[in-house]
Protein backbone atom coordinates (compact mmCIF):
# COMPACT_ATOMS: atom_id res chain seq x y z
CA UNK A 1 0.00 0.00 0.00
CA UNK A 2 0.87 3.67 -0.29
CA UNK A 3 0.16 5.11 3.14
CA UNK A 4 -0.06 8.79 3.98
CA UNK A 5 1.10 9.54 7.54
CA UNK A 6 -0.28 12.91 8.70
CA UNK A 7 0.97 14.56 11.89
CA UNK A 8 1.64 18.17 12.87
CA UNK A 9 5.40 17.54 13.32
CA UNK A 10 7.78 15.38 11.31
CA UNK A 11 10.50 14.90 13.90
CA UNK A 12 10.81 13.19 17.28
CA UNK A 13 9.06 15.59 19.65
CA UNK A 14 6.70 13.52 21.78
CA UNK A 15 4.85 10.24 22.06
CA UNK A 16 2.64 10.78 19.00
CA UNK A 17 5.65 11.60 16.81
CA UNK A 18 7.58 8.64 18.11
CA UNK A 19 4.74 6.28 17.29
CA UNK A 20 4.23 7.84 13.85
CA UNK A 21 7.93 7.60 12.96
CA UNK A 22 8.34 4.04 14.25
CA UNK A 23 5.20 2.95 12.41
CA UNK A 24 6.49 4.59 9.24
CA UNK A 25 9.80 2.73 9.57
CA UNK A 26 8.07 -0.60 10.10
CA UNK A 27 5.78 -0.08 7.11
CA UNK A 28 8.72 0.86 4.89
CA UNK A 29 10.69 -2.21 6.02
CA UNK A 30 7.72 -4.39 5.06
CA UNK A 31 7.45 -3.08 1.52
CA UNK A 32 4.89 -0.30 1.87
CA UNK A 33 5.38 3.24 0.57
CA UNK A 34 5.06 5.89 3.30
CA UNK A 35 4.26 9.51 2.45
CA UNK A 36 4.58 12.06 5.29
CA UNK A 37 2.43 15.18 5.65
CA UNK A 38 3.25 17.74 8.34
CA UNK A 39 3.86 21.43 8.99
CA UNK A 40 7.11 22.94 7.78
CA UNK A 41 9.63 23.10 10.61
CA UNK A 42 13.42 23.50 10.65
CA UNK A 43 13.70 20.39 12.83
CA UNK A 44 11.77 18.15 10.42
CA UNK A 45 13.44 15.06 9.04
CA UNK A 46 14.57 15.37 5.45
CA UNK A 47 11.98 14.24 2.92
CA UNK A 48 11.27 15.11 -0.72
CA UNK A 49 7.63 15.57 0.27
CA UNK A 50 8.39 18.67 2.38
CA UNK A 51 7.50 20.88 -0.61
CA UNK A 52 3.88 19.89 0.06
CA UNK A 53 3.98 20.84 3.77
CA UNK A 54 1.97 23.94 4.81
CA UNK A 55 3.90 26.88 6.24
CA UNK A 56 5.09 26.98 9.82
CA UNK A 57 3.03 28.63 12.55
CA UNK A 58 4.41 29.44 15.99
CA UNK A 59 2.43 28.35 19.03
CA UNK A 60 4.99 28.58 21.83
CA UNK A 61 3.79 31.95 23.10
CA UNK A 62 0.40 33.61 22.73
CA UNK A 63 0.30 37.20 21.54
CA UNK A 64 -1.26 39.70 19.16
CA UNK A 65 -0.38 40.64 15.59
CA UNK A 66 -0.25 38.94 12.21
CA UNK A 67 1.53 35.84 13.49
CA UNK A 68 -1.08 35.27 16.19
CA UNK A 69 -3.92 35.83 13.72
CA UNK A 70 -2.36 33.32 11.32
CA UNK A 71 -2.05 30.75 14.10
CA UNK A 72 -5.65 31.25 15.22
CA UNK A 73 -6.87 30.94 11.63
CA UNK A 74 -4.86 27.74 11.17
CA UNK A 75 -6.36 26.31 14.38
CA UNK A 76 -9.90 26.92 13.14
CA UNK A 77 -9.61 25.88 9.48
CA UNK A 78 -6.65 25.92 7.11
CA UNK A 79 -7.22 26.46 3.41
CA UNK A 80 -3.46 26.24 2.87
CA UNK A 81 -3.27 22.79 4.47
CA UNK A 82 -6.21 21.65 2.34
CA UNK A 83 -4.58 22.94 -0.83
CA UNK A 84 -1.16 21.44 -0.07
CA UNK A 85 -2.63 18.06 0.84
CA UNK A 86 -4.74 18.04 -2.31
CA UNK A 87 -1.60 18.52 -4.41
CA UNK A 88 0.22 15.77 -2.51
CA UNK A 89 -2.63 13.32 -3.05
CA UNK A 90 -2.89 14.18 -6.74
CA UNK A 91 0.83 13.44 -7.21
CA UNK A 92 1.14 10.31 -5.02
CA UNK A 93 -2.28 8.57 -5.04
CA UNK A 94 -2.21 7.10 -1.49
CA UNK A 95 -4.40 4.12 -0.63
CA UNK A 96 -5.11 5.24 2.93
CA UNK A 97 -4.25 8.09 5.32
CA UNK A 98 -3.17 7.43 8.89
CA UNK A 99 -3.88 10.55 10.96
CA UNK A 100 -2.18 11.34 14.25
CA UNK A 101 -2.15 14.75 15.99
CA UNK A 102 -3.29 17.25 13.37
CA UNK A 103 -4.76 19.89 15.71
CA UNK A 104 -3.67 23.54 15.36
CA UNK A 105 -0.72 23.20 12.98
CA UNK A 106 -2.67 21.32 10.28
CA UNK A 107 -6.28 21.55 11.51
CA UNK A 108 -9.09 19.09 10.68
CA UNK A 109 -9.68 20.98 7.43
CA UNK A 110 -7.59 18.25 5.76
CA UNK A 111 -10.37 15.76 6.52
CA UNK A 112 -12.49 17.46 3.87
CA UNK A 113 -9.67 17.04 1.35
CA UNK A 114 -9.34 13.34 2.16
CA UNK A 115 -13.06 12.83 1.63
CA UNK A 116 -13.12 14.89 -1.57
CA UNK A 117 -10.18 12.89 -2.97
CA UNK A 118 -11.72 9.56 -1.85
CA UNK A 119 -8.79 8.66 0.46
CA UNK A 120 -9.97 6.52 3.41
CA UNK A 121 -8.63 7.49 6.82
CA UNK A 122 -7.85 6.06 10.23
CA UNK A 123 -6.87 8.18 13.23
CA UNK A 124 -4.86 7.08 16.25
CA UNK A 125 -6.26 8.87 19.31
CA UNK A 126 -3.11 9.89 21.17
CA UNK A 127 -4.76 12.23 23.68
CA UNK A 128 -8.09 13.70 24.84
CA UNK A 129 -8.32 16.64 22.45
CA UNK A 130 -11.19 15.14 20.44
CA UNK A 131 -13.41 15.42 23.53
CA UNK A 132 -11.83 18.29 25.46
CA UNK A 133 -10.08 21.64 24.89
CA UNK A 134 -7.34 20.10 27.07
CA UNK A 135 -4.95 17.51 25.72
CA UNK A 136 -4.79 15.89 29.16
CA UNK A 137 -7.62 15.34 31.62
CA UNK A 138 -6.69 15.54 35.28
CA UNK A 139 -7.35 12.62 37.61
CA UNK A 140 -9.79 13.21 40.46
CA UNK A 141 -8.45 15.74 42.94
CA UNK A 142 -5.40 16.63 40.84
CA UNK A 143 -6.71 19.50 38.71
CA UNK A 144 -9.72 21.08 37.03
CA UNK A 145 -11.64 19.44 34.21
CA UNK A 146 -12.36 21.90 31.40
CA UNK A 147 -14.22 19.59 29.04
CA UNK A 148 -17.45 21.61 29.20
CA UNK A 149 -16.01 25.05 29.93
CA UNK A 150 -17.36 28.15 28.19
CA UNK A 151 -15.27 30.58 26.14
CA UNK A 152 -14.89 33.30 28.76
CA UNK A 153 -14.49 31.02 31.75
CA UNK A 154 -11.92 29.03 29.82
CA UNK A 155 -10.00 32.17 28.92
CA UNK A 156 -10.02 33.49 32.48
CA UNK A 157 -8.82 30.14 33.84
CA UNK A 158 -5.62 30.32 31.73
CA UNK A 159 -5.58 26.53 31.63
CA UNK A 160 -3.55 26.48 28.40
CA UNK A 161 0.03 27.83 28.57
CA UNK A 162 -1.03 30.02 31.51
CA UNK A 163 -2.45 32.46 28.96
CA UNK A 164 -5.97 33.86 28.67
CA UNK A 165 -5.51 34.39 24.93
CA UNK A 166 -4.19 30.90 24.27
CA UNK A 167 -6.93 29.38 26.42
CA UNK A 168 -9.63 31.34 24.58
CA UNK A 169 -8.26 30.16 21.22
CA UNK A 170 -8.10 26.57 22.42
CA UNK A 171 -11.71 26.52 23.59
CA UNK A 172 -12.97 28.40 20.50
CA UNK A 173 -11.31 25.98 18.06
CA UNK A 174 -12.49 22.96 20.02
CA UNK A 175 -16.10 24.15 20.14
CA UNK A 176 -16.08 25.09 16.45
CA UNK A 177 -14.86 21.63 15.41
CA UNK A 178 -17.35 19.88 17.69
CA UNK A 179 -20.13 22.04 16.21
CA UNK A 180 -19.11 20.89 12.72
CA UNK A 181 -18.79 17.23 13.88
CA UNK A 182 -15.88 17.21 11.47
CA UNK A 183 -13.94 14.35 13.06
CA UNK A 184 -16.99 12.18 13.66
CA UNK A 185 -18.20 12.58 10.07
CA UNK A 186 -15.00 12.36 8.06
CA UNK A 187 -12.64 9.94 9.85
CA UNK A 188 -13.47 6.37 8.83
CA UNK A 189 -11.96 4.59 11.87
CA UNK A 190 -10.62 5.80 15.22
CA UNK A 191 -7.85 3.63 16.67
CA UNK A 192 -8.00 3.84 20.46
CA UNK A 193 -4.83 2.73 22.32
CA UNK A 194 -6.95 1.61 25.28
CA UNK A 195 -10.47 0.58 26.20
CA UNK A 196 -10.45 3.62 28.48
CA UNK A 197 -10.00 5.92 25.48
CA UNK A 198 -12.75 4.18 23.55
CA UNK A 199 -15.15 4.67 26.47
CA UNK A 200 -14.22 8.35 26.67
CA UNK A 201 -15.01 8.86 22.98
CA UNK A 202 -18.34 7.04 23.30
CA UNK A 203 -19.26 9.31 26.22
CA UNK A 204 -18.17 12.26 24.12
CA UNK A 205 -20.68 11.39 21.39
CA UNK A 206 -18.45 9.63 18.86
CA UNK A 207 -20.11 6.78 16.91
CA UNK A 208 -19.10 3.48 18.51
CA UNK A 209 -19.22 1.70 15.14
CA UNK A 210 -16.15 3.73 14.11
CA UNK A 211 -14.08 2.96 17.23
CA UNK A 212 -11.49 0.18 17.46
CA UNK A 213 -9.19 -0.66 20.38
CA UNK A 214 -5.59 -1.16 19.27
CA UNK A 215 -3.14 -1.43 22.16
CA UNK A 216 0.43 -0.36 21.55
CA UNK A 217 3.08 -3.07 21.54
CA UNK A 218 6.81 -3.54 22.02
CA UNK A 219 9.26 -5.84 20.28
CA UNK A 220 10.14 -8.19 23.14
CA UNK A 221 12.60 -10.07 20.92
CA UNK A 222 14.83 -6.98 20.82
CA UNK A 223 14.67 -6.35 24.58
CA UNK A 224 16.81 -8.47 26.87
CA UNK A 225 15.16 -8.65 30.31
CA UNK A 226 17.36 -7.94 33.34
CA UNK A 227 16.08 -9.51 36.55
CA UNK A 228 19.02 -8.31 38.62
CA UNK A 229 19.05 -4.73 39.92
CA UNK A 230 21.11 -2.13 41.76
CA UNK A 231 18.50 -1.16 44.30
CA UNK A 232 16.85 2.06 43.11
CA UNK A 233 13.42 3.26 41.97
CA UNK A 234 13.41 4.94 38.55
CA UNK A 235 11.30 7.63 36.92
CA UNK A 236 11.72 8.47 33.22
CA UNK A 237 9.76 11.29 31.64
CA UNK A 238 9.03 14.97 31.33
CA UNK A 239 9.40 16.97 34.54
CA UNK A 240 6.01 18.63 34.38
CA UNK A 241 3.07 18.93 36.74
CA UNK A 242 0.90 16.29 35.06
CA UNK A 243 3.60 13.60 35.42
CA UNK A 244 3.38 13.75 39.22
CA UNK A 245 7.13 13.87 39.89
CA UNK A 246 6.42 15.71 43.16
CA UNK A 247 5.17 12.37 44.48
CA UNK A 248 8.65 10.90 44.01
CA UNK A 249 10.26 13.79 45.91
CA UNK A 250 7.82 13.16 48.76
CA UNK A 251 8.60 9.44 48.71
CA UNK A 252 12.32 10.17 48.93
CA UNK A 253 11.70 12.11 52.14
CA UNK A 254 9.52 9.36 53.63
CA UNK A 255 11.84 6.48 52.62
CA UNK A 256 15.43 7.68 53.23
CA UNK A 257 16.81 4.13 52.79
CA UNK A 258 15.53 3.86 49.20
CA UNK A 259 17.45 5.50 46.34
CA UNK A 260 15.38 7.35 43.72
CA UNK A 261 16.64 8.34 40.26
CA UNK A 262 14.73 10.84 38.12
CA UNK A 263 15.52 10.96 34.39
CA UNK A 264 14.26 13.83 32.25
CA UNK A 265 13.87 17.56 32.06
CA UNK A 266 10.97 19.97 31.84
CA UNK A 267 9.30 23.10 33.20
CA UNK A 268 9.20 21.87 36.82
CA UNK A 269 12.90 21.03 36.97
CA UNK A 270 14.01 23.94 39.16
CA UNK A 271 11.01 23.62 41.47
CA UNK A 272 11.62 19.89 41.97
CA UNK A 273 15.31 20.48 42.68
CA UNK A 274 14.35 22.97 45.39
CA UNK A 275 11.81 20.59 46.90
CA UNK A 276 14.36 17.76 46.94
CA UNK A 277 17.18 19.86 48.34
CA UNK A 278 18.84 17.94 51.16
CA UNK A 279 17.53 14.50 50.10
CA UNK A 280 20.71 12.44 49.75
CA UNK A 281 18.71 9.51 48.37
CA UNK A 282 17.28 11.55 45.45
CA UNK A 283 19.28 11.89 42.23
CA UNK A 284 18.28 14.03 39.24
CA UNK A 285 20.07 12.37 36.35
CA UNK A 286 19.00 14.80 33.62
CA UNK A 287 18.04 13.85 30.07
CA UNK A 288 19.34 10.45 28.96
CA UNK A 289 18.81 8.32 25.88
CA UNK A 290 20.31 5.34 24.07
CA UNK A 291 22.75 3.15 25.99
CA UNK A 292 22.80 5.47 29.01
CA UNK A 293 19.03 5.18 29.43
CA UNK A 294 19.23 1.43 28.83
CA UNK A 295 21.72 1.06 31.70
CA UNK A 296 19.47 3.04 34.02
CA UNK A 297 16.55 0.75 33.23
CA UNK A 298 18.70 -2.34 33.74
CA UNK A 299 19.76 -1.22 37.21
CA UNK A 300 16.28 -0.29 38.41
CA UNK A 301 14.38 -2.37 40.95
CA UNK A 302 11.08 -0.80 39.99
CA UNK A 303 9.84 1.90 37.59
CA UNK A 304 7.48 4.58 38.94
CA UNK A 305 4.79 6.26 36.82
CA UNK A 306 2.94 8.64 39.20
CA UNK A 307 0.86 10.45 36.54
CA UNK A 308 -1.78 12.90 37.73
CA UNK A 309 -3.65 12.90 34.41
CA UNK A 310 -5.51 10.10 32.66
CA UNK A 311 -2.78 8.67 30.45
CA UNK A 312 -4.27 7.23 27.27
CA UNK A 313 -1.85 4.29 27.26
CA UNK A 314 1.64 5.01 28.64
CA UNK A 315 4.14 3.30 26.33
CA UNK A 316 6.89 3.63 28.93
CA UNK A 317 5.00 1.05 31.00
CA UNK A 318 5.42 -1.55 28.26
CA UNK A 319 9.09 -0.71 27.80
CA UNK A 320 9.84 -1.08 31.51
CA UNK A 321 7.98 -4.38 31.73
CA UNK A 322 9.71 -5.67 28.61
CA UNK A 323 12.99 -5.25 30.48
CA UNK A 324 11.67 -7.29 33.38
CA UNK A 325 10.92 -4.33 35.65
CA UNK A 326 7.75 -4.17 37.74
CA UNK A 327 5.82 -0.91 37.60
CA UNK A 328 4.06 1.08 40.28
CA UNK A 329 1.67 3.33 38.38
CA UNK A 330 -1.20 5.69 39.05
CA UNK A 331 -4.66 4.21 38.74
CA UNK A 332 -5.57 6.49 35.83
CA UNK A 333 -6.67 6.21 32.21
CA UNK A 334 -5.38 3.13 30.40
CA UNK A 335 -2.85 2.17 33.09
CA UNK A 336 -5.08 -0.52 34.68
CA UNK A 337 -5.19 -2.27 31.29
CA UNK A 338 -1.45 -2.97 31.65
CA UNK A 339 -0.55 -3.07 35.34
CA UNK A 340 -2.08 -5.84 37.45
CA UNK A 341 -1.78 -5.66 41.25
CA UNK A 342 0.53 -8.36 42.55
CA UNK A 343 1.19 -9.74 39.05
CA UNK A 344 3.52 -7.23 37.39
CA UNK A 345 3.38 -4.26 39.77
CA UNK A 346 0.89 -2.17 41.71
CA UNK A 347 -1.72 0.49 41.02
CA UNK A 348 -2.08 3.43 43.41
CA UNK A 349 -4.28 6.52 43.39
CA UNK A 350 -2.13 9.50 42.31
CA UNK A 351 -2.28 11.45 45.59
CA UNK A 352 -2.24 8.46 47.97
CA UNK A 353 1.26 8.85 49.44
CA UNK A 354 0.62 6.04 51.93
CA UNK A 355 -0.29 3.68 49.07
CA UNK A 356 2.86 4.62 47.14
CA UNK A 357 4.99 4.10 50.24
CA UNK A 358 3.45 0.72 51.02
CA UNK A 359 3.84 -0.55 47.45
CA UNK A 360 7.49 0.51 47.34
CA UNK A 361 8.26 -1.12 50.70
CA UNK A 362 6.71 -4.39 49.55
CA UNK A 363 8.98 -4.52 46.52
CA UNK A 364 12.18 -3.32 48.19
CA UNK A 365 11.93 -5.44 51.32
CA UNK A 366 10.71 -8.70 49.77
CA UNK A 367 13.15 -10.00 47.16
CA UNK A 368 10.96 -13.02 46.38
CA UNK A 369 8.01 -10.75 45.60
CA UNK A 370 10.23 -8.44 43.57
CA UNK A 371 11.44 -11.31 41.40
CA UNK A 372 7.90 -12.63 40.95
CA UNK A 373 6.68 -9.21 39.78
CA UNK A 374 9.70 -8.79 37.49
CA UNK A 375 9.07 -12.09 35.71
CA UNK A 376 5.35 -11.32 35.64
CA UNK A 377 6.09 -8.01 33.93
CA UNK A 378 8.05 -9.66 31.15
CA UNK A 379 5.43 -12.39 30.70
CA UNK A 380 2.73 -9.72 30.37
CA UNK A 381 4.57 -8.18 27.41
CA UNK A 382 5.20 -11.50 25.70
CA UNK A 383 1.61 -12.63 26.18
CA UNK A 384 -0.42 -9.47 25.54
CA UNK A 385 1.56 -6.68 23.90
CA UNK A 386 3.42 -8.05 20.90
CA UNK A 387 4.56 -5.37 18.44
CA UNK A 388 4.12 -7.74 15.49
CA UNK A 389 0.53 -8.36 16.56
CA UNK A 390 -0.05 -4.62 16.86
CA UNK A 391 1.11 -4.00 13.30
CA UNK A 392 -0.80 -7.00 11.96
CA UNK A 393 -4.00 -5.52 13.38
CA UNK A 394 -3.08 -2.06 12.11
CA UNK A 395 -2.85 -3.36 8.53
CA UNK A 396 -6.23 -5.06 8.99
CA UNK A 397 -7.70 -1.71 10.04
CA UNK A 398 -6.18 0.01 7.01
CA UNK A 399 -7.93 -2.62 4.87
CA UNK A 400 -11.19 -2.15 6.79
CA UNK A 401 -11.10 1.62 6.19
CA UNK A 402 -10.41 1.04 2.48
CA UNK A 403 -13.40 -1.29 2.20
CA UNK A 404 -15.87 1.27 3.55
Amino acid sequence: MRILQANKYYYLRGGAERYMLETSDWLTQHGHDVIPFAMQDPENLLTPYSVYFPSEVHTQQAGFGWGAAKTFGRMMYSLEARRKLSSLIADTHPDVCHLHNIYTQLSPSILHTLRDQHVPSVMTVHDHHLISPQYNIWAHGCGTDYRNVGLWKGALSKFHKDSALASFAQVAAYKFHRFLHIYEKYVDLFLCPSMYMKQQLVRGGFPEKKLRVLHYGVDAKRIQPTYTHKGYALFVGRLSEEKGVETIVSLAKVLPDVLFKIVGRGPQMEKLHRQGDGCKNLEFVGFRMGEELQELYEGATVVLIPSRVHETFPLITLEAMGMGKPVIGSRVGGMPEIVEDGVNGYLVNPLDLYGWTESLMRIFYDETLQQSLAHGARETIERRFSLDEHYRKLLMMYDEARSK
